[in-house]
Formats: structure tokens, sequence, C-alpha cells
């Protein structure tokens, strides 16, 4: 009656509990985490507010560094404009070494005069040089094109072609090269073209030396389809060119440039080309304007940029009606010298930079970054070409993030929230586990009151007819002895079975392990269960393999396993009346089989029979009685003995139960 108390009262008193614990221990989370959260708006607040002051002295020191950068290019240009015609040359080279990405072109009236800085991959015009006459090699082609053939005129061009001259060389290099090609003679052609490419840079028919001489030799290459020494002549010939090593106009260049990709087979071009040819397009574009300007206007100066391809360019530049001097300033610079000098300043404002030009086009960096996190100095307000961006970085500062006191608090918090949602989680757990293992207790308390009940009853009855002297014969009085004494022999397994119980599970049960013979046990347990058995008409049919090895076992822990799976299998085999024991030896081990054909076990509980208090929901539907300890008694003793104890089995085709035990030399 107490059990049952408890059961019906045991889960209203644990959930109350559980209530209890979870508001006295979220209620003040919640207002600590409130109280948390207001100060993390304010510390961001006031972050936020820091970063701006941040941004806003970043972007202005950044504007004052890139107006000192554009301050000293625009002095050297003004030096080498002063400078008289005569020290034109001098004065653009000592104006100093120009950073990556700039470059200083100096312009007369036919073109190109000199350049310092990053050299173009071509020019808008290119002033003609001085070149022998053609009257001079006259002869020598007469003899090629009119006389007798290459032979001919090799012989008239090998005498020019050791002139004093380079001019002359020149010429007469590249005309017998070709006379050598034609006769066939393929080596000394590729030999005059070496010797050109020596005169580097004699114009030759408006061509420098260094130009054609690649050139003519990977033609020659290309006809003895010498492919590997033709990549590597092209190779050199294309680096040439990206570097911009000759004064070249755009159909010189692109005519030359052409031909490289069609022998490298290659017609992408790098970031440094791409940056090189860029500010080719912008000189270009200069000196169109100061040639459609006719040189009328007086001396003048000018800051502007032009968008050539996908860049932004800043244009430097002096003019006077017979001179143009052109500072170019392209990305390199930007990234190079202006940004790279404020890395310091970066790294201590957390800001980084970009620029944008006056159409809203990025020039420098990415300035796509949401406006509250953006300090901006216009071009108009500053007098710069580009529009200055100084941008919070994203690491916390300012930026929507938390600074690092903020971060410890919200992990307080957030510690605390699992603090409590683990606690919480913890005790419902082990308040659910008391409440099923209290209904364990009440259902196994309940079983075995019904276990002794029937028994007793029975015991009770015949008792009283005993002791009112009211069985008429001596037979029936014997019979009424038998039946109880079987009932006294059942309640004293049923108490045994118990008390053993008790002490295995509170480990205090002691084994007496000795040698046994494994055949003559279970031969002895079947014939002492088929006396029972016989009784309400089961069958018992033992299958044994001789010759098998002794084990050291307690006798009376092994005969009770044995005993309660005969059991088992007779009371969950209400309409098939025959069980199977197979004994037999597995390796160096012994195997002791019981099989049905009774209830079966679903698989979700073929694990959990094993437990203490724990029975199947077959038996429980059927009535079937038990009281829940015998499996779990079951695999103490056989675990005890070093074996193992498993069960396979389907709903509606019954059970196979396995014990293996390690034969005697195996046990430890």
């Amino acid at each position: 009656m107490l059990l049952s108390m408890l059961h019906g009262q045991n889960p209203l008193a644990s959930r109350r509990l559980f209530v209890l614990f979870v508001a006295t221990t979220l209620a003040p989370a919640i207002g600590l985490g409130w109280l948390g959260w207001r100060m993390v708006e304010q510390d961001r607040a006031l972050e936020k507010q820091r970063a701006q002051e941040r941004r806003d002295h970043a972007a202005d020191l950044g504007a004052a560094a890139l107006e000192r950068a554009l301050a000293e290019i625009e002095e050297r240009l003004t030096s080498v404009f002063s400078a008289p015609p005569a020290a034109l040359n001098d004065s653009a080279r000592k104006s100093g070494k120009l950073s990556g990405g700039v470059t200083i072109v100096v312009f007369g009236p036919q073109g190109v005069l000199d350049h310092t800085g990053a050299a173009l991959t071509y020019y808008p015009a290119v002033p003609p040089a001085a070149e022998p006459s053609p009257a001079l090699f006259a002869p020598a082609e007469a003899l090629e094109f009119q006389g007798p053939g290459p032979a001919g005129a090799i012989r008239a061009l090998n005498e020019l072609a050791h002139a004093k001259d380079p001019a002359i060389r020149a010429g007469a290099l590249v005309r017998l090269a070709r006379n050598y090609r034609k006769s066939g003679d393929f080596p000394r052609a590729l030999a005059a073209f070496r010797n050109l490419g020596a005169l580097a840079d004699t114009q030759v028919n408006g061509l420098p030396a260094g130009l054609l001489a690649p050139q003519g030799s990977a033609l020659i290459l290309e006809a003895l389809r010498q492919h590997e020494d033709l990549k590597s002549q092209a190779s050199l010939l294309d680096a040439d060119l990206r570097n911009g090593r000759w004064l070249l106009t755009r159909a010189s260049y692109e005519f030359a440039k052409e031909q490289t990709r069609r022998w490298l087979s290659n017609g992408v071009s790098d970031s440094e080309e791409r940056d090189r040819l860029a500010l080719a397009e912008a000189a270009e574009s200069v000196w169109k304007e100061w040639q459609a300007a006719a040189r009328a206007e007086p001396n003048t100066r000018g800051r502007r940029t032009l968008w050539t391809g996908d860049q932004s360019l800043l244009a430097l530049s002096r003019s006077s009606p017979g001179r143009l001097v052109v500072s170019l300033v392209g990305p390199q610079f930007l990234q190079r010298e202006w940004l790279a000098g404020l890395r310091s300043l970066r790294a201590a404002q957390h800001v980084d930079f970009a620029l944008t030009d006056a159409e809203g086009r990025p020039v420098l960096g990415h300035p796509e970054a949401p406006v509250s996190r953006q300090s901006v100095r216009t071009a108009s307000a500053t007098r710069l070409p580009w529009t200055v961006h100084a941008i919070s970085v994203e690491d916390g500062f300012g930026s929507g993030g938390m600074s690092g006191r903020s971060q410890m608090l919200l992990a307080g918090i957030a510690m605390m929230a699992v603090l409590v949602l683990g606690g919480g989680y913890l005790v419902n757990r082990a308040i659910s586990r008391e409440v099923t293992v209290a209904k364990l207790q009440a259902d196994f308390v309940a079983a075995v009151s019904h276990e002794f009940r029937t028994p007793l009853t029975t015991m009770r009855q015949l008792s009283e007819l005993l002791v009112q002297d009211r069985v008429s014969t001596d037979d029936r009085r014997r019979q009424f002895y038998q039946v109880l004494l079987r009932e006294s022999d059942r309640l004293h397994r049923l108490v045994e079975g118990l008390l053993n119980f008790g002490r295995m599970d509170a480990g205090e049960m002691q084994y007496r392990f000795e040698p046994l013979d494994p055949a003559a046990l279970v031969r002895d347990v079947v014939a002492e269960f088929r006396q029972e058995a016989s009784k309400t008409g089961y069958q018992i049919e033992l299958q044994e393999s001789g010759g098998l090895p002794p084990i050291r076992a307690d006798r009376e822990s092994l005969a009770r396993v044995f005993w309660n799976l005969l059991d088992n299998a007779v009371k969950y085999s209400p309409e098939h009346h025959m069980v199977w024991v197979e004994l037999a030896g597995i390796g160096k081990r012994i195997m002791v089989r019981v099989r049905d054909r009774g209830l079966g076990i679903p698989p979700e509980e073929q694990t959990e029979i094993f437990r203490k208090f724990v029975r199947g929901a077959a038996s429980r539907a059927a009535a079937i009685q038990g009281t829940g300890v015998g499996l779990a008694m079951a695999r103490q003793i056989v675990e005890a003995h070093g074996g193992e104890i498993s069960v396979e089995s389907k709903p509606g085709e019954g059970s196979v139960f396995t014990v293996l035990l390690p034969c005697a030399e195996q046990t430890v």
C-alpha cells in the first residue's frame, strides 16, 4: 500500500520540484541577461562613437598623405618642364627615382623626346631617327632583285655590314639576313640577326634594331619548325614588349604583340602589362588634346583623371606651345606608395582606405561597405583627384561588433543559460529515472506479491482441509501432502531467488567455483525441470555433443540460470508445448542454447529485458506472471563466470537464448 501511494504521488512531487528549480534559477538568469544586454548596447553605442572619431581622423590623415605624394610628383614634373632644351634629357633622368606606376614623358612637336619612371608599351608619336640614304644600299638591292640574286647581294652587303656607322651596319645586316634566308643559309641568317640585335636602339626603317632582330629570328625558326627555340625567342621578345624596352608607336607595338601571341598561342596579358597599356592610352589622350589645341595656349598646368580600360589614372601636365611634360599616376603608385605608407595608421585605427573617381567608380580598395562604417572626404572638399573613403574593418570595433568586455559579458550570460538549461535537463532526467525506477519497483512488489499469493493460497486451503479432517481417504491425503511439498519448493525457490538477486545487486554474492562437467549439469537441470513441465503437458528435448571439456563454475548458480531459461520458455509458449535445449562446444567455449516457439520479443526490448524489474510488453498483455529479475540475475551470474548471454527473437516466432561459458583452461 505504501509503495502504491509512493508510485501515485512521486511523479507529481518530482514535477513540482523541477518547476520550482527552473523558476528559482531562470528568473535571476533572465534579470542578469537583461542587465547584461543593456550594458552591451551602451558599450556598443560608445564604441560606435569612438570608431567614428577614429575614421574621421584617419580620413583626414589619408587625404593629407595623398596630397603630399601628389605634390612631390608635381614638383618633379615642374623641374623637368623648367629645364632648358639642351638639358632636357638630363633633367628628366635626374628628377629622382619614381615609384612604380608613375612615369614622366616629355613630348616635343614631333613626338616623345624622353621619359623616366615606368616605361610605356607604346607612345603616341616617335620622332624619326636619322638613317643612311637608301642609295647606299641600292647596288646590293639591284643585285638581289635584278641581277644574279642573293649571292651577289651578299658579297656587296658584307662590306657594309662592317662599317663604323651603326646605322649603316644595321641596314646592311637586315638586308644580309634577308638574302641569307632567300639562299637557304638559315644559320648565317640567324647569325646576322644576332649581330643586328647588338645594335639595340639603332633605327632601321623606323624601327629599333633590337625589335627587328628577334622578329626576324623567330620567323626563321618558325619556317624551320624549331618550336622550342621559337617559343624561347618569342618569350624574350614578349618580355621586352611588356617592359616597354623600345620607343614604339601604337601600330608597331600591336603588330609585334600580335606576332608573339601567335607564336606563343597565348593572348592573355598580365596585370603589369595592362597597367602599362593604360598609362600609354592616357599619354596618347593627353598628346592628342595638346595637338588639337595647336599648341597655341601659353604655359598651362593641369590635373585630371582619365578612365582607360578598367582603371582610373591621374594625368599631371605642364605644357607650352613647344613642349608637353606629362606625369601619369597609376594604381600601382596608390597601392605601393600611398596605401603602404598608411599601414601603421590602418593598424592603429582599425580602418582601411579606398578611392573613387568623380563618377563613383572604384579606383582603389573596396568602397562598397555600408555608409555607417565610412568616413568620406570628397574630391570637391579636398581638391584631390579622387574621393577618399576611410572604412572600419570587421574586427569588432564600431562596425556593429562588440568589444572584449562586451564579449566576456555575453559569454558569462551564455554560460549561465547553458548552466540553467543543462541543470534543468539533468534534474528532469534524474527525476524521470527515479519515477521509472519507482514504477518498476512498484510493479516488482505487485508481481512478487502475486507470486507469493498463489502458492500460499493453495497451501492454506489444503492445510485447512487437513486440519479439519475433511480428507476422506489416505490416497487423497497423500496427494495433498505432495501438493504442499511442491508449493513449498516453489516458495523456497522464489525466496532463494530474491535473496540471491539482492546479494548480487549489492555485490555481496559469493560463488564456489569448482570443475564441473557441463553435460552432466545440463542433463540434471533438464531432467528435474521435465518433472515439473510434464504436469502441464510440456516436453523438453535435449541435444548434446559428447566429449565436452569441463568448466569452472558454481553449480547452484548455473543451474539457476538454466532453470530460469527453461521456465521462461515454458511460460512464454502458451500454444507450443515444446522446448529445445542444445549443448555443444564452440572453440574454447561451451554453448547452451534454449529455444522455444512462443510469443517472441520485439527488437527494441531484447536489450531491456536483461535489466532488473523489466518485463516485456507481450508478457504484460498476456497476463503472464513474473518478477522481472530472472534474466537480470542470469546475466550477472553468466558474466561472473566470464561468459555472455544473448537472445535472438522475432515476435510470433519464438526466442533463442544462448549462454557461452569458457572452458576450464580459459577461466581466470
